[in-house]
């Protein structure tokens, strides 16, 4: 029931915290994306603990033949941690162990297709956008720079071509500005950014419809650009990233190569020039983003209880 209640208000009411804590997030954008993306791995996890749970505490008719049954029942005796009866029940315990298993392996199949699809694309992306450009080293780092009037600064992931700038860009930001992209955009590497967006929005192409996967989608690019600016800014100042920031403009800017736009990481503008000015102080967001925590810890540690007794049995070879 704890499970249950706490799956279901975790997906609800997830999104509502994650707005009132954004005041505190934003200031340690690093462990906010391990905290948002790590909600949905918690929420995930905590999902396929329900049905092993209600396999220990109900009995329901056999479905497998005496001996395999048998060994079944074996298996849920020794990963039981509980001394309780079980109650009759209309469905069979190994359907409840069954479903959540086969839910994993269609997710992670799903998943995995995802991911090469979007590899795919990024890749026909890069090489579309990348064609005649030459690499150049600049400040430190190997970008390909793209024949452009337009300024733009992008990252695709390193197999695909890494940083990429308009040859517009190079003409338009100065020493201090470019050194501050080009260290916004290594940030995105480095910290394995795109990793991270894929995986989450992978997961969100089949799972959007839970409130809470649909706000932590929305919500992760936007910690990945903070944390990415706080590495520029620490390399080549505020003024110089905000200044950068503003002589790129939007990433929807009309000139931008729409191509790129789901796949790379785009060192995008005005959206986030008044945190990097005006960033926030004091304890504002400080309490929901306490509670998104100890709420996370607390559903993983319940969701670890029921898993790895199970591991530990199957490990064991089912010995009570």
């Amino acid at each position: 029931m704890a499970l249950c209640t706490g799956l279901v208000a975790l997906a609800v009411f997830g999104p509502w915290l994650l707005r009132h804590a954004a005041p505190a997030l934003v200031r340690v954008p690093r462990l906010a994306i391990v905290v948002v993306a790590g909600g949905i791995g918690v929420w995930l996890v905590t999902l396929l603990a329900i049905g092993p749970v209600l396999a220990w505490a109900g009995a329901g008719p056999a479905l497998l033949p005496e001996r395999a049954a048998e060994i079944c029942q074996r298996c849920l005796t020794a990963a039981n941690p509980f001394s309780a009866d079980t109650t009759e029940t209309l469905i069979p315990a190994v359907l409840l162990l069954a479903l959540p298993v086969a839910l994993a392996l269609a997710l992670g199949a799903g998943l995995a297709r995802q991911m090469v699809r979007r590899s795919s694309r990024s890749r026909d992306a890069a090489r579309t956008l990348l064609h005649g450009a030459r690499r150049q080293l600049l400040h430190g780092h190997e970008v390909a720079l793209v024949d452009a009037e337009h300024p733009f600064a992008l990252t695709f992931p390193d197999r695909h071509g890494g940083i990429v700038l308009s040859t517009g860009a190079v003409r338009a930001l100065g020493p201090g500005e470019l050194a501050a992209v080009l260290a916004h955009e290594h940030a995105h590497l480095h910290q394995r950014h795109h990793l991270i967006t894929a995986l989450v929005d992978s997961i969100a192409a089949y799972l959007r419809w839970v409130p809470l996967i649909r706000a932590v989608a929305d919500a992760l690019p936007h910690y990945l650009e903070i944390a990415a600016d706080d590495q520029a800014r620490r390399h080549a100042g505020t003024r110089a990233l905000v200044s950068a920031l503003v002589k790129l403009g939007e990433r929807t800017h009309p000139a931008m190569p729409q191509h790129s736009c789901p796949v790379a990481l785009h060192a995008a503008g005005p959206e986030r020039i008044r945190h990097l000015v005006h960033p926030s102080a004091g304890l504002a967001g400080a309490l929901p983003a306490v509670a998104i925590a100890a709420y996370l810890v607390g559903m993983a540690a319940l969701a670890a209880l029921v898993h790895l007794p199970y591991v530990s049995a199957a490990l064991t070879g089912c010995t009570i």
